[in-house]
């Protein structure tokens, strides 16, 4: 499966083995033994090569704590947010609201949910959703005035109910996976696989979600 998932050879018997499991989602039919395996063992290697590349190693160690089922909240180190452009657009306006108030007390604002991935940091394209960010302005004990930004993604995954409403089909949110082929002659020669696919993992126990955090002084 490691072999497939990066070189892009024997990624059809893979993609037809995908579609199937997908459609069986879809239709909330029973998963066999095999399947609850075949997608955990297809998981975990995503997860791992994630983890062993440079660009999307966050994205690893979030895949592999969905998979590990604890539910307990998860800390991400700050550059997925902080590296982000379309983070700091958001952390701007709060700096200036905070701003506006006096530093007497404990100041803090908070943006709305937002989109979080952006192209400026590759691991939050495949590692983050829809998520906040919350600034804090205090005086510490020398009387400076102190700036702590904490930054929150649910690590929820869209079902294929939910997709199925936004969109009206189930596979609307249908991305590829990239391996060598693809990179060399294509994108149709990637893996697609659901958003919904992955939330499925969390009804068939094989997941739970979780909340992903980092934290950072300014």
């Amino acid at each position: 499966m490691a072999f497939t998932l990066g070189s892009g050879i024997g990624t059809a018997e893979l993609q037809t083995r995908i579609d199937t499991l997908e459609e069986q989602a879809v239709g909330r039919r029973s998963f066999s033994a095999e399947d609850r395996a075949f997608l955990s063992d297809f998981y975990r290697t995503l997860a791992t090569g994630a983890k062993l590349s440079i660009l999307v190693r966050q994205t690893g160690g979030l895949m592999d704590h969905y998979l590990d089922g604890s539910g307990a909240e998860y800390r991400l180190a700050p550059e997925i947010f902080r590296d982000n452009t379309k983070v700091q657009a958001q952390l701007a306006v709060l700096r200036k609201r905070a701003l506006g108030q006096p530093c007497a007390g404990v100041v803090r604002v908070a943006s709305p949910t937002f989109y979080m991935p952006d192209a400026s940091q590759v691991d939050s394209v495949f590692g983050l959703y829809h998520g906040n960010i919350v600034l804090t302005r205090r005086l510490n004990p020398s009387g400076q005035c102190v700036s702590r930004v904490r930054a929150e993604v649910p690590w929820n995954w869209p079902s294929y109910v939910s997709v199925k409403q936004k969109y009206g089909s189930p596979h609307a949110e249908s991305f590829p996976l990239p391996n060598l082929k693809a990179l060399a002659l294509g994108k149709q020669n990637a893996l697609f696989v659901d958003n919904g696919l992955g939330e499925y993992l969390v009804q068939l126990g094989l997941a739970r979600s979780f909340l992903a955090f980092a934290e950072w002084d300014e």
